[in-house]
């Protein structure tokens, strides 16, 4: 079936709104409730981890269990009912436990998102182009989130915290929306009929584990979710120790949030010819290209690195284009339409893991030397890339003999 307006609604309001939320949650409660930086990353990062380590795998059964389009309303509802309370929190005890809400809630919507885009797409193209589409507004949410923290450093004097206010309460109110939305449409979808015959294993993670297919492609992507940890967090970082404009990390930031979505036809045109196995492996080549480049920027003038820069952040971009297109069509082809929530609760780890991890990862290897992150990064990318390609050898040889059988050959 078509997706209708009410769906798209949903899912760009939920894709806009996470973005935004993810620049603006450490200034939020510098500026608009006074706390040190220090203490509000700390009592954020404790409430996200809280919420990987208590729903990381639970919601994947959550949303097996309940469907995608209860388990996306449910997951709405949480977010709404959470980010009001934040205009209350003003100690890290309390920021921490509405963190843990709004990212167990933003954990059970991931849970669903691979099943609510299977039910209303059928056709692998169809499936590429919503990836794509939302991977695109969630960078364009990003883009308007980095645009919020200017505006509301600029008003701030005139406005007070009111502007700083104002974003978690339009947030909750979008987020029911949303929720309101994937419910309506949710009871218009024919349910999916029950698999039938006794050789039909129930869902459960133990199915999960042992597909070594997907476990080998899940590792192989945790390269690619490192790498867009890194380019967030250390990139600023190591455009500073170079001595370059202080314009430059922002302006690299913002010239990704508009390459990726400008990308995505390209990224589709790109796939249709060539199967989503080997568009992992050129998208992790992508990537390293644009992150291993970055060790030459220390060898040339203001000009030149700031060219450089630019051109890798573009080879960079279009690697994250290609992977937002295709990376999740992946995870459904190993999945049936009873545990599509485990697989794509499981495949999302990677993203909880490196965003945990990720930037103490990067430090300590910063420490060592500016150019030690970059490459590091492409060389586990290029190790990516040959384990994408050896999937995808090995799926064209079980194809030959037989077409029939699970999904997950992709």
């Amino acid at each position: 079936m078509a997706p209708g307006r009410g769906f798209m609604t949903a899912m760009v309001v939920d894709a806009l709104g996470s973005g935004v939320w993810i620049t603006f949650s450490l200034l939020y409660f510098t500026y608009g409730q006074g706390m040190a930086l220090t203490s509000a990353g700390a009592a954020l990062s404790t409430g996200s981890l809280a919420a990987l380590l208590a729903g990381g795998l639970a919601v994947g059964a959550l949303a097996d269990r309940m469907g995608p389009f209860r388990a996306a309303t449910l997951s709405c509802a949480l977010r709404a009912a959470a980010f009001p309370c934040y205009l209350a929190a003003d100690r890290p005890a309390a920021v921490a436990a509405v963190a843990f809400a709004v990212s167990f809630g933003d954990r059970l919507y991931w849970a669903a998102h691979g099943g609510l885009v299977a039910v209303v797409t059928s056709a692998e193209q169809a499936r590429r182009g919503m990836f794509a589409l939302l991977n695109s507004l969630r960078n364009v949410g990003l883009g308007v989130g980095a645009l919020g923290v200017a505006l509301g450093a600029s008003f701030e004097d005139r406005g007070g915290t009111a502007l700083w206010h104002s974003i978690p309460l339009v947030n909750a109110a979008s987020f029911a929306v949303a929720g309101v939305l994937f419910r309506v449409t949710g009871r218009r979808v024919p349910p999916v009929p029950a698999a039938s015959g006794g050789d039909v294993p129930a869902a459960s993670y133990r199915t999960v584990l042992a597909n070594r297919r997907f476990l080998a492609f899940t590792g192989a992507t945790l390269a690619i979710t490192l790498s867009s940890v890194a380019f967030d967090s250390i990139l600023p970082v190591y455009l500073r120790w170079l001595e370059m404009p202080v314009w430059t990390p922002p302006a690299a930031y913002v010239l990704s949030c508009v390459a990726i979505p400008a990308f995505q036809p390209l990224a589709l045109r790109l796939g249709r010819e060539r199967s989503p196995m080997r568009l992992m492996a050129v998208a992790a080549v992508l990537i390293a290209a644009g992150l291993g480049g970055l060790v030459a920027a220390g060898r040339f003038g203001t000009a030149g690195a700031a060219a450089l820069v630019a051109g890798l952040v573009l080879l960079f971009s279009l690697g994250e284009a290609l992977f937002g297109a295709v990376a999740m069509t992946i995870v459904l082809s190993f999945a049936s339409s009873s545990d599509a929530g485990r697989y794509s609760a499981f495949y999302q780890l990677v993203w909880g893991v490196s965003g945990a991890l990720g930037p103490a990862v990067h430090t300590l290897l910063f420490s060592v030397s500016g150019g030690t992150p970059w490459l590091v990064m492409a060389c586990a990318l290029l190790v990516a890339a040959v384990v994408y390609r050896g999937l995808d050898r090995t799926a064209v040889r079980a194809a030959r003999p037989a077409a029939a059988g699970r999904k997950g050959e992709a």
